[in-house]
Protein backbone atom coordinates (compact mmCIF):
# COMPACT_ATOMS: atom_id res chain seq x y z
CA UNK A 1 0.00 0.00 0.00
CA UNK A 2 2.17 3.16 -0.99
CA UNK A 3 -0.71 5.57 -1.42
CA UNK A 4 -4.23 5.11 0.30
CA UNK A 5 -7.02 7.78 -0.08
CA UNK A 6 -9.74 8.92 2.62
CA UNK A 7 -12.86 10.39 1.34
CA UNK A 8 -14.01 12.38 4.16
CA UNK A 9 -17.73 13.82 4.54
CA UNK A 10 -16.81 14.94 8.30
CA UNK A 11 -19.63 12.54 9.50
CA UNK A 12 -18.69 9.86 12.22
CA UNK A 13 -18.97 7.17 9.70
CA UNK A 14 -15.91 9.17 7.69
CA UNK A 15 -14.45 9.43 11.27
CA UNK A 16 -13.75 5.32 11.26
CA UNK A 17 -12.93 5.25 7.36
CA UNK A 18 -10.09 7.81 8.51
CA UNK A 19 -9.37 5.59 11.92
CA UNK A 20 -9.01 2.60 9.15
CA UNK A 21 -6.97 4.51 6.67
CA UNK A 22 -4.71 5.73 9.27
CA UNK A 23 -3.93 2.01 10.91
CA UNK A 24 -3.26 0.38 7.39
CA UNK A 25 -0.74 3.11 6.56
CA UNK A 26 0.95 2.44 9.24
CA UNK A 27 1.25 -0.92 8.75
CA UNK A 28 2.33 -0.56 5.48
CA UNK A 29 4.12 2.47 5.40
CA UNK A 30 2.09 3.65 2.69
CA UNK A 31 1.31 7.44 2.40
CA UNK A 32 -2.07 8.62 4.03
CA UNK A 33 -4.41 11.24 2.11
CA UNK A 34 -7.82 13.00 2.72
CA UNK A 35 -10.51 14.58 0.39
CA UNK A 36 -13.44 15.99 1.31
CA UNK A 37 -15.75 17.29 -1.79
CA UNK A 38 -16.85 21.12 -1.12
CA UNK A 39 -20.79 21.88 -1.00
CA UNK A 40 -21.97 24.38 -3.23
CA UNK A 41 -23.80 25.99 -1.25
CA UNK A 42 -22.11 25.60 2.35
CA UNK A 43 -22.97 28.97 4.46
CA UNK A 44 -19.10 29.62 4.98
CA UNK A 45 -19.66 32.44 7.18
CA UNK A 46 -21.49 30.12 9.95
CA UNK A 47 -19.58 26.75 9.31
CA UNK A 48 -16.11 25.72 10.79
CA UNK A 49 -13.97 25.62 7.56
CA UNK A 50 -13.67 21.44 6.55
CA UNK A 51 -10.11 22.52 7.05
CA UNK A 52 -9.85 22.93 10.68
CA UNK A 53 -12.19 20.08 11.12
CA UNK A 54 -10.51 17.68 9.60
CA UNK A 55 -7.11 18.79 10.94
CA UNK A 56 -8.85 18.55 14.37
CA UNK A 57 -9.63 14.61 13.45
CA UNK A 58 -6.16 14.14 12.41
CA UNK A 59 -4.56 15.69 15.60
CA UNK A 60 -7.12 12.76 18.00
CA UNK A 61 -5.74 10.39 15.80
CA UNK A 62 -2.08 11.44 16.74
CA UNK A 63 -1.26 12.02 12.74
CA UNK A 64 0.89 14.60 11.74
CA UNK A 65 1.26 16.34 8.14
CA UNK A 66 -1.37 14.68 6.21
CA UNK A 67 -2.02 16.03 2.71
CA UNK A 68 -5.62 17.24 2.71
CA UNK A 69 -7.63 17.69 -0.60
CA UNK A 70 -10.46 19.82 -1.00
CA UNK A 71 -12.23 19.75 -4.51
CA UNK A 72 -15.69 21.18 -5.28
CA UNK A 73 -17.97 19.91 -7.86
CA UNK A 74 -20.02 16.21 -7.89
CA UNK A 75 -19.08 14.04 -4.60
CA UNK A 76 -18.47 11.21 -6.33
CA UNK A 77 -16.97 12.26 -9.39
CA UNK A 78 -14.96 14.69 -7.54
CA UNK A 79 -13.43 11.83 -5.65
CA UNK A 80 -13.28 9.19 -8.66
CA UNK A 81 -10.65 11.93 -10.09
CA UNK A 82 -8.60 12.76 -6.86
CA UNK A 83 -8.49 9.02 -6.43
CA UNK A 84 -7.09 8.69 -10.58
CA UNK A 85 -4.87 11.60 -9.86
CA UNK A 86 -3.15 10.12 -6.87
CA UNK A 87 -3.13 6.69 -8.40
CA UNK A 88 -4.05 5.63 -5.51
CA UNK A 89 -3.82 1.75 -4.11
CA UNK A 90 -6.94 2.31 -2.11
CA UNK A 91 -9.96 4.38 -1.53
CA UNK A 92 -11.28 4.24 1.68
CA UNK A 93 -15.49 5.28 2.43
CA UNK A 94 -17.23 5.38 5.41
CA UNK A 95 -20.81 3.80 5.63
CA UNK A 96 -23.37 6.16 4.00
CA UNK A 97 -25.22 7.54 6.51
CA UNK A 98 -28.22 9.51 5.35
CA UNK A 99 -31.39 7.99 4.53
CA UNK A 100 -32.34 7.11 1.22
CA UNK A 101 -35.95 6.11 -0.41
CA UNK A 102 -34.12 3.87 -2.71
CA UNK A 103 -31.57 2.19 -0.74
CA UNK A 104 -28.41 1.58 -1.29
CA UNK A 105 -28.79 2.55 -5.04
CA UNK A 106 -27.66 5.64 -6.15
CA UNK A 107 -25.74 6.78 -3.13
CA UNK A 108 -22.43 8.06 -3.30
CA UNK A 109 -21.31 5.02 -2.54
CA UNK A 110 -22.82 3.12 -5.21
CA UNK A 111 -21.68 5.81 -8.28
CA UNK A 112 -18.07 5.37 -6.58
CA UNK A 113 -18.13 1.25 -7.13
CA UNK A 114 -19.38 1.35 -10.29
CA UNK A 115 -16.73 4.01 -11.71
CA UNK A 116 -13.51 3.94 -9.37
CA UNK A 117 -10.57 2.66 -11.28
CA UNK A 118 -9.06 1.71 -7.63
CA UNK A 119 -10.29 -1.05 -5.07
CA UNK A 120 -12.97 0.96 -2.33
CA UNK A 121 -12.89 0.20 0.84
CA UNK A 122 -16.32 0.74 2.70
CA UNK A 123 -14.71 1.02 6.41
CA UNK A 124 -17.46 0.64 9.11
CA UNK A 125 -15.31 -0.58 11.92
CA UNK A 126 -11.98 0.69 13.00
CA UNK A 127 -10.89 -1.28 15.81
CA UNK A 128 -8.04 -3.50 15.27
CA UNK A 129 -6.12 -5.07 12.41
CA UNK A 130 -7.47 -7.78 9.75
CA UNK A 131 -6.91 -11.15 11.36
CA UNK A 132 -10.03 -12.54 10.02
CA UNK A 133 -10.94 -11.70 6.40
CA UNK A 134 -13.28 -14.10 4.13
CA UNK A 135 -13.26 -13.95 -0.04
CA UNK A 136 -16.35 -14.66 -2.07
CA UNK A 137 -13.86 -16.65 -5.17
CA UNK A 138 -15.32 -17.69 -8.08
CA UNK A 139 -13.75 -18.57 -11.52
CA UNK A 140 -13.45 -14.84 -12.38
CA UNK A 141 -10.52 -12.43 -12.51
CA UNK A 142 -11.78 -9.47 -10.46
CA UNK A 143 -12.83 -11.90 -7.83
CA UNK A 144 -9.17 -13.10 -7.73
CA UNK A 145 -7.81 -9.67 -7.99
CA UNK A 146 -10.18 -8.70 -4.79
CA UNK A 147 -8.61 -11.79 -2.85
CA UNK A 148 -5.41 -10.37 -3.91
CA UNK A 149 -6.31 -6.75 -2.50
CA UNK A 150 -7.33 -8.33 0.64
CA UNK A 151 -4.31 -10.46 1.39
CA UNK A 152 -3.01 -6.88 1.12
CA UNK A 153 -4.58 -5.89 4.17
CA UNK A 154 -4.02 -8.57 6.44
CA UNK A 155 -2.53 -8.71 9.04
CA UNK A 156 0.52 -11.65 9.84
CA UNK A 157 -0.68 -14.31 11.91
CA UNK A 158 -4.22 -13.48 10.44
CA UNK A 159 -6.13 -16.11 7.86
CA UNK A 160 -8.13 -14.97 4.93
CA UNK A 161 -10.43 -18.04 3.87
CA UNK A 162 -11.49 -18.00 0.37
CA UNK A 163 -15.09 -19.34 -0.32
CA UNK A 164 -16.29 -20.80 -3.53
CA UNK A 165 -20.25 -22.00 -4.08
CA UNK A 166 -21.12 -24.40 -6.12
CA UNK A 167 -24.50 -23.02 -6.43
CA UNK A 168 -27.43 -25.64 -6.69
CA UNK A 169 -31.07 -25.51 -5.24
CA UNK A 170 -30.86 -27.01 -1.94
CA UNK A 171 -34.52 -28.87 -2.54
CA UNK A 172 -32.48 -30.75 -5.06
CA UNK A 173 -29.52 -32.13 -2.52
CA UNK A 174 -26.30 -32.45 -3.28
CA UNK A 175 -24.48 -33.99 -6.51
CA UNK A 176 -21.59 -35.41 -5.59
CA UNK A 177 -20.09 -35.85 -9.25
CA UNK A 178 -20.27 -32.11 -9.71
CA UNK A 179 -18.68 -30.87 -6.48
CA UNK A 180 -15.72 -33.20 -6.75
CA UNK A 181 -15.41 -31.31 -10.10
CA UNK A 182 -15.93 -28.18 -9.03
CA UNK A 183 -13.32 -29.43 -5.98
CA UNK A 184 -10.77 -29.78 -8.19
CA UNK A 185 -11.19 -26.87 -10.56
CA UNK A 186 -11.14 -24.68 -7.28
CA UNK A 187 -8.31 -26.33 -5.73
CA UNK A 188 -6.13 -25.58 -8.78
CA UNK A 189 -7.49 -21.65 -8.70
CA UNK A 190 -6.34 -21.87 -5.27
CA UNK A 191 -2.80 -23.47 -6.19
CA UNK A 192 -2.28 -20.56 -8.78
CA UNK A 193 -3.07 -17.78 -6.19
CA UNK A 194 -0.64 -19.05 -3.20
CA UNK A 195 2.30 -18.67 -6.01
CA UNK A 196 1.19 -15.00 -6.07
CA UNK A 197 0.71 -13.99 -3.10
CA UNK A 198 3.47 -12.80 -1.13
CA UNK A 199 4.36 -13.87 2.43
CA UNK A 200 3.11 -11.48 4.49
CA UNK A 201 2.79 -14.15 7.41
CA UNK A 202 -1.17 -14.77 6.90
CA UNK A 203 -2.44 -17.62 6.28
CA UNK A 204 -4.77 -18.55 2.88
CA UNK A 205 -7.63 -20.99 3.72
CA UNK A 206 -10.23 -22.21 1.77
CA UNK A 207 -13.81 -23.38 2.09
CA UNK A 208 -15.62 -25.21 -1.19
CA UNK A 209 -19.44 -24.95 -0.24
CA UNK A 210 -22.96 -26.58 -2.64
CA UNK A 211 -26.27 -24.81 -2.24
CA UNK A 212 -27.93 -21.36 -2.24
CA UNK A 213 -25.28 -18.67 -2.45
CA UNK A 214 -27.28 -16.81 -0.56
CA UNK A 215 -27.34 -19.02 2.54
CA UNK A 216 -23.78 -20.60 2.00
CA UNK A 217 -22.13 -16.82 2.12
CA UNK A 218 -24.05 -16.18 5.46
CA UNK A 219 -23.37 -19.12 7.09
CA UNK A 220 -19.82 -18.88 6.11
CA UNK A 221 -20.04 -15.48 7.85
CA UNK A 222 -21.73 -16.52 11.20
CA UNK A 223 -18.94 -18.90 11.48
CA UNK A 224 -15.86 -17.23 11.02
CA UNK A 225 -17.08 -13.65 12.00
CA UNK A 226 -14.28 -11.96 9.73
CA UNK A 227 -13.59 -8.47 9.97
CA UNK A 228 -13.33 -8.14 6.10
CA UNK A 229 -15.07 -9.40 3.43
CA UNK A 230 -13.87 -8.95 -0.58
CA UNK A 231 -15.99 -9.56 -3.50
CA UNK A 232 -14.81 -8.97 -7.00
CA UNK A 233 -16.61 -5.96 -9.29
CA UNK A 234 -16.71 -6.74 -13.20
CA UNK A 235 -14.32 -4.06 -15.05
CA UNK A 236 -17.24 -3.25 -17.22
CA UNK A 237 -18.40 -1.27 -13.72
CA UNK A 238 -21.34 -3.58 -12.40
CA UNK A 239 -21.09 -5.56 -9.20
CA UNK A 240 -20.77 -8.77 -10.90
CA UNK A 241 -23.67 -11.01 -11.01
CA UNK A 242 -21.05 -14.14 -10.48
CA UNK A 243 -20.12 -12.67 -7.26
CA UNK A 244 -23.33 -13.11 -5.31
CA UNK A 245 -24.90 -10.12 -7.30
CA UNK A 246 -27.67 -8.76 -5.18
CA UNK A 247 -26.57 -10.63 -2.70
CA UNK A 248 -23.72 -8.13 -2.52
CA UNK A 249 -25.27 -5.57 -2.90
CA UNK A 250 -27.36 -6.85 0.73
CA UNK A 251 -24.24 -6.71 2.23
CA UNK A 252 -23.24 -3.17 1.11
CA UNK A 253 -26.34 -1.86 2.90
CA UNK A 254 -26.06 -3.60 5.99
CA UNK A 255 -22.84 -4.13 6.33
CA UNK A 256 -21.55 -6.84 9.21
CA UNK A 257 -17.61 -5.69 8.50
CA UNK A 258 -15.84 -3.57 6.77
CA UNK A 259 -16.55 -4.54 3.00
CA UNK A 260 -13.86 -4.36 0.20
CA UNK A 261 -14.79 -4.18 -3.78
CA UNK A 262 -12.12 -4.69 -6.46
CA UNK A 263 -12.74 -4.53 -10.05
Amino acid sequence: MHQILVAHDLSPEADRALARGARLARSSGGRLDVVHVLHEHADSARTQHPREQLQARLAELGLGQVPLWFRPGHVAEAIITQAAGLQADLLILGRHHRQSPSGFAGTTLERILLACPVPVLLAVDASGPYSRALAALDFSHCASRALRHAWRLMSAGGVLTALNVHEVAEVHGADEADLALQRELFDQLLADLRRELPDNGARLDARLRQGERSNCLDTAVAELKPQLLAFGGHSRGEISEALLGSLTRAYLEQPPCDVLIAR
